[in-house]
């Protein structure tokens, strides 16, 4: 008996289906294809992304009634139909294929979501760069920089605190900012972060450096004025010459031994530096070398004489550096108001068959000494190939040969005064700061015969006074 009655109810729900005229209402799904979007794109960070996809729709749609998320590496970076976001992702590691990224585009109407993913590979964005060194109006220390890969680049500003932003700014009264050899370094006068090391590829923090990390039983202060790296390190600073043996244990040493009124500064030979280098004292008036006699305390100090003139009352001023052997220090008489240009000659053919060190020979000589050139308060820099100094007084910059002979104006910076100078790695353009004292202009000067003193960018302008400036990678513009 149930089992008819069973039949019977099928029948019935059957019957119902057929005279169903349609209560529920069927539509077809919108479907939304997502083309011209590549497999993977390459650019550095900071870099704007930019990319315009094309949409299909199964059936007619309003673009009004979508939105968009493009992800890399699961940041958003836009929320518009055209991305344009900023990547700033580290650089890629070395052999990755870059970060996975994707658009989504999600149908308002259905809530339904259509992807299409893409890589994106991270290039750095620091590696061929003018570095800028300032001081802003609270006495902290600011690094900016500008990309001279790319033509016509702008100032980029923070570079520490947009590559650490968890961990503050840097310290107070700036110093100088250096590179040398993948070793980028940033000094300061007054902090808690007056010596960092920074990665050169993501200017991330890599390491500080204070009194308390400084070896060999020193319990003193650690106030750095300059850096020096060739081989081997030396940090000049008020207390004395600290050495740092970054190439090994990354080690930061105690001054340097004796009673020495140590110039804020310290050179060598640019190929052998690790085996001795050269300094002046300040109270005796005269050179040192500081020979690796200790280890890695340059505990050995010799003083370079001569008899063929004085150095007596006079103090160093600043120095360049000819070739790879060659030292050009200038001192300065203030009584005298006199600078006495000289070279010293750093070279090594042989080497001790007992200690395998190098078997120095020093010459030492003084090439001229002139007036009204350059005092204390001058602004210099020595052309490596050229052996051209070029000297700011003020607001007006002069060439002279290091040998000698006619001094030449060059150019009258309009604002400000000069605070530093560099060239460019040809030796073709010199890179001019001046401030006045609240802003900073760049002024890049041709220093080739055809055009010189010729004006060969549009001024760069930004807050605070530069104190330094260096340069990383190889430039195109």
């Amino acid at each position: 008996m149930k089992k008819y009655l069973y039949i019977f109810i099928t029948l019935l729900w059957v019957i119902g289906c057929a005279d169903d005229d349609g209560n529920y209402s069927y539509s077809i799904v919108n479907e939304i294809g997502i083309d011209s979007i590549k497999d993977a794109y390459s650019l550095d960070q900071y870099d704007i992304l930019e990319i315009e996809p094309y949409l299909n729709f199964k059936t007619g749609k309003d673009i009004e009634d979508l939105s968009f998320e493009w992800k890399v590496n699961n940041h958003v970076i836009s929320t518009s139909r055209i991305c344009d976001g900023i990547v700033t992702e580290d650089p890629s590691p070395s052999g990755s294929g870059g970060y996975n990224a994707f658009l989504c585009v999600t149908d308002n109407t259905t809530n339904l979501k259509y992807y299409k993913t893409f890589w994106v590979k991270v290039g750095t964005a620091y590696t061929n760069a003018l570095y800028i060194l300032s001081e802003d109006a609270d006495g902290y220390a600011k690094l900016s920089m500008q990309r001279r890969d790319r033509e016509n680049a702008t100032l980029i500003h923070d570079v520490f605190e947009i590559a650490n932003p968890l961990l503050g700014s840097l310290s107070k009264r700036p110093q100088q900012v250096y590179y040398y050899n993948n070793n980028f370094v940033i000094l300061c006068a007054e902090g808690d972060r007056k010596m960092v090391a920074m990665n050169p590829k993501t200017m991330k923090l890599e390491r500080i450096y204070g009194p308390e990390v400084i070896k060999g039983e020193y319990s003193g202060t650690f106030t750095p004025r300059s850096i020096s790296l060739y081989m081997g390190g030396i940090i000049a600073a008020e207390e004395g010459l600290f050495t740092y043996n970054y190439m090994n244990n990354e080690a930061l040493m105690r001054p340097i031994a004796g009673n020495y009124d140590f110039a804020v500064w310290a050179d060598g030979n640019m190929q052998m530096d690790a085996y001795a280098w050269l300094s002046y004292d300040n109270t005796n008036y005269q050179f040192l070398r500081l020979h690796n006699g200790s280890g890695a305390l340059y505990d050995e100090i010799i003083p370079i004489t001569t008899d063929q003139f004085s150095t007596e009352g006079q103090k160093f001023l600043t120095a360049g550096h000819f070739g790879y052997e060659e030292l050009r220090p200038v001192l300065y008489n203030a009584e005298e108001k006199k600078a006495y240009f000289y070279r010293l000659l750093m070279a090594s053919s042989d080497w001790d068959p007992v200690t395998w060190l190098p078997m120095w020979s020093i010459s030492y000589e003084k090439i001229m000494e002139r007036e009204n050139l350059i005092d204390e308060n001058s602004v210099s820099v020595l052309g490596m190939n050229s052996l051209y100094w070029f000297i700011a007084n003020g607001n007006k910059i002069v060439r002279i040969h290091g040998d000698g002979g006619e001094v030449r104006d060059l150019y009258t910076v309009p604002n400000g005064q000069v605070t530093e100078m560099i060239l460019d790695s040809k030796e073709e353009r010199l890179f001019v700061a001046s401030s006045d004292g609240v802003n900073s202009w760049i002024y890049v000067l041709s220093v080739l015969v055809n055009d010189f003193g010729t004006l060969k960018e549009d001024p760069l302008q930004m807050s605070g006074k530069i104190v330094s400036m260096t340069k990383t990678g190889s430039w195109k513009f």
